[in-house]
């Protein structure tokens, strides 16, 4: 009975410990397995991290992430802007002749104490990404330095383009603009800086104004050409802001003087006659008129825009017998102080009458006008029904009675601003007008078919300069746009305007928004995920 019950003990500690050596083995295999599972877990997350980063390199070249801070939202395109980069459908090619470090981080303005021009190069690079991504990769574009890869920029020395310039091609057309052509930096500022150390001129970014203007003509099948009449001392300021909106709009503006042995393009839709102060010589005039004329196929329009109080009798009297419009040696001025700016007689603010050629613009009160001259007209705003032959004259703008006349003999009193001398006309001449389009519609016995044309003239310059057409409170623009377009038959009407910049705009571009990729995505995340396997690799090892 002993032996029988220590056989019975030992056989009790054997199955015991058989107990714990397969439950130690079970632990083993266990924490193995957790083991093994929480190391491949570590090697997938190190794994999935990198591919992270990859994918998220490639995305962000593709479709560039901005994080606009600025409080006028300078990095981020208008909806205008937006809408020309959505509907490209011939492809542009975009190429930039400098570092693309140059616009990404740039630091010129910092050498020349203009922190502005640093904003304007940002706001041309992220502008220029914006531009690839909203157009589905119809916008491409490339930088080359011409110092650093002569060979790259010796393709495109056709082009005649050099250091600084921005070549936008699509097929075989193409368009020039410079960096600098982006900011009012190398005009008035730049002058300001050398003479004074210093400058007062508002920083003006017109970067949206000049890729959509480049952009958007490249799209058209052919250019609308506008031939700008030079060599009559031309007001600048009208070319330069005509130039500015309509090619904004598609247009394409080319110099040509007719003083000599110059000829008109004949592919221009469109002549501009720029507030000249010189007359025009009877050649030239007669040259004028038969462009227009075209041999009886019209086709073509022509913008007169008169000085103040230049006398030009040859230019005015084509604009008299040709086309039935009347300059005036008179201004129109303003008695109601609700329709003066800046309390000025002579700033007016006039109404653009309901036309076919004023779709946009038509409204009351609103159209803004500086020393406008008088025009008038022997023609009819409407045609007769039963005529073949129609030549109208529609008034574009109109005075109300509140407004009067006064000469030019009275120098003195214009000069000061003064109402001296100043008349109320008879009242049938109301409404009185600056701006009249003389439409002509014929027939062609030779081609028999129906010929148009028309010949729009302006008695106030000052109604297209870039500073009143860029008023939100004028309907310049709307009305300069439609007078034009109206006549050629493009209906499409883009207006962006430039954008004043200061040194201190903020923006998540260029240097901050790699450092906040590094933190998040390259550092951030896989220190964050490296935690997380960590504490589960340790909870997991004590099981």
């Amino acid at each position: 009975m002993l032996f029988n019950k220590k056989k019975g003990e030992e056989s009790t500690e054997i199955l015991a410990a058989k107990k714990e050596k397969k439950a130690k083995r079970v632990r083993n295999v266990r924490r193995l397995r957790f083991g093994t599972a929480a190391t491949v877990l570590t090697v997938v997350v190190i794994v999935g991290v990198l591919l992270l980063n990859v994918l998220v390199g490639i995305v962000a070249d593709k479709f560039p992430i901005n994080w606009d801070l600025s409080e006028d939202k300078v990095f981020t395109l208008s909806e205008e802007s937006e809408e020309i980069a959505k509907n490209v459908k011939n492809e542009v090619e975009i190429v930039i002749f400098m570092n693309e470090s140059d616009l990404s981080n740039p630091t010129m303005g910092s050498d020349y104490g203009v922190e502005e021009l640093n904003t304007a190069m940002k706001e041309l690079y992220t502008a220029l990404r914006q531009y690839e991504s909203l157009s589905g990769g119809k916008v491409t574009c490339q930088f080359i330095n011409p110092d650093q890869e002569p060979a790259k920029f010796a393709a495109y020395s056709k082009y005649e383009v050099s250091t600084g310039d921005i070549l936008f091609l699509s097929g075989e057309r193409y368009r020039t603009s410079n960096v600098y052509e982006t900011n009012n930096f190398a005009t008035e500022i730049y002058q300001e800086l050398m003479y004074y150390g210093s400058y007062s001129t508002a920083f003006e970014s017109k970067v949206e104004m000049v890729l959509a203007a480049n952009v958007n003509a490249l799209q058209s099948e052919n250019d609308r050409i506008v031939q700008v009449l030079v060599g009559h001392d031309e007001d600048e300021m009208v070319i330069e802001g005509l130039k500015e909106l309509y090619e904004l709009n598609g247009y394409v503006f080319e110099e040509l003087s007719i003083t000599g042995s110059g000829k008109f393009n004949p592919d221009a839709q469109v002549a501009l006659i720029a507030a000249p102060t010189t007359d025009y010589s009877a050649d030239e005039i007669k040259k004028v008129q038969q462009w227009v004329y075209n041999s009886g196929d019209y086709g073509r329009h022509l913008l007169v825009y008169t000085d103040a109080s230049a006398a030009c009798p040859n230019l005015y009297e084509l604009l008299d017998v040709e086309y039935g419009i009347q300059v005036t040696d008179e201004l129109i001025l303003e008695t109601d102080a609700d329709r003066m700016l800046y309390n000025s007689p002579y700033y007016v603010l006039c109404d653009v009458p309901t036309t076919d050629y004023t779709p946009n613009a038509a409204s009351t009160g609103k159209l803004f006008t500086m020393n406008a001259r008088r025009l008038t007209t022997r023609l009819k705003d409407t045609a007769d029904k039963e005529a073949t032959i129609s030549h109208l004259g529609v008034p574009l703008n109109a005075y109300p009675k509140s407004a009067q006349l006064i000469k030019f003999e009275n120098e003195e009193a214009i000069a000061t601003g003064d109402t001296k001398g100043a008349y109320t006309p008879e009242e049938s001449a109301y409404p009185l007008t600056s701006m009249i389009a003389s439409v002509i519609n014929a027939y062609n016995n030779n081609s028999y078919e129906s010929t148009y044309g028309s010949v729009i003239v302006s008695g106030c310059p000052s109604a297209a300069y870039s500073t009143f057409v860029q008023y939100d409170s004028f309907v310049n623009e709307e009305l300069l746009l439609d007078s034009v377009n109206s006549v050629t038959g493009h209906s499409d009407s883009i207006t962006i305007s430039s954008k004043v910049l200061s040194g201190d705009s903020v923006s998540f571009t260029g240097g901050m928004q790699m450092v906040v990729g590094l933190g998040i995505f390259t550092v951030g995340l896989p220190v964050a995920l490296l935690i997380i396997c960590l504490v589960v690799f340790l909870r997991r090892k004590n099981l």
